[in-house]
């Protein structure tokens, strides 16, 4: 019979791998259709989502003290969350690809969050013993959990694109701060941590009068894409539509140059620290503003921005060349 209830719940893990596989690996068939409605895929996840919490909720309650479930009650309660969660997949994969790449992609990972917790959950229920059903208490909540983020998710491509430019603006703002208190401490809380991973190192040097002389236009470039993350996210919210298939693919297009962003200002700001490298910052340099420029010249041509907001994205454009003709000299010194 143990062996039997086992059985039963590996074919339900197996199951749950097969999709989360799918999930992983691609986004399926795109199902674009003329009379697709956004507001009720939306209800149709919550309501999956509530379905699953629920049959989670009574399966475990089930199991969480003797006597447990016969295999028949068990393939049952199994059968009826398969049942939701596959309503949940067969809902996702209804979502047009033509409603945003970024909303899909945002929808896939909270519905592979939810597919992965219903894993941990079915595969402690196949388990016995007190921590097995300690750790279900805690694994039932971190299904909640996955559930109720989808309930939580931005429901449309504007809604997904805000929230990543906000994402994307913060953490340049971290990396911007980070090496301003670098300076305003002369590099010492840089030195103590290099001397705290390794003693027996002299890493006692800190910026040289050049090294200084590079440190502020380089600072000024990342200030001047923290700028234009800021000023997009703005235009974003007053201006930004998603209503048509050009508007949702501009929105697209946005988000993978803006997520270029602080991956190259993580890569200059890393640089900038004492022993400062001058060929690795050049290379840096090089790469920020490239990025940073053609973030701006997409934002030009989108449905977003009107002729007033010409004047801030020239601005723009003009400072990332103001600091960046400051630097070329001083690496040729």
């Amino acid at each position: 019979m143990a062996e039997s209830l086992g059985n039963v719940f590996e074919t339900v893990i197996e199951s749950l791998q097969a999709i989360c596989e799918q999930l992983k690996g691609g986004e399926g068939v795109d199902k674009s259709r003329s009379d697709f409605c956004l507001d009720n895929f939306w209800l149709k996840m919550r309501v999956a989502t509530k379905s699953i919490s629920n049959e989670v909720t009574k399966l475990c309650l089930a199991f969480s003290k003797p006597p447990f479930p016969k295999v028949k009650d068990t393939h049952e309660m199994l059968r009826m969350l398969e049942t939701a969660y596959l309503d949940l997949i067969s809902t996702f994969y209804s979502l047009p690809k033509n409603c945003g790449l970024i909303l899909r992609k945002e929808v896939n990972m909270a519905v592979l969050q939810v597919i992965e917790s219903l894993i941990s959950v079915v595969t402690s229920l196949k388990e016995k013993g007190d921590r097995a059903q300690k750790d279900r208490l805690k694994l039932t909540g971190c299904v909640w959990d996955a559930c109720e983020a989808i309930e939580g998710l931005p429901q449309n491509n504007l809604q997904v694109t805000c929230k990543i430019v906000q994402k994307e603006e913060a953490l340049v703002v971290d990396a911007l701060q980070e090496i301003e208190e670098e300076v305003s401490t002369d590099g010492t809380s840089h030195r103590l941590r290099d001397e705290e991973e390794d003693e027996e190192e002299d890493n006692s040097q800190t910026w040289s009068n050049q090294d200084r002389e590079l440190l502020f236009p380089c600072m000024g470039l990342v200030k001047t894409a923290r700028s234009c993350l800021k000023r997009i996210g703005v235009v974003l919210r007053t201006k930004g539509k998603c209503d048509t298939e050009e508007q949702i693919s501009q929105l697209d297009d946005l988000v993978s140059k803006v997520e270029e962003i602080s991956p190259a200002v993580d890569d200059l700001v890393s640089c900038m620290y004492p022993p400062m490298n001058k060929d690795a910052v050049r290379s840096a340099v090089l790469v920020l503003k490239t990025k940073t420029e053609e973030l701006l010249h997409i934002v030009k041509q989108s449905h977003y921005v009107t002729d007033e907001d010409n004047s801030w994205i020239d601005f723009l454009l003009k400072a990332v060349d103001h600091n960046n003709n400051k630097l070329q000299p001083l690496f040729s010194s």
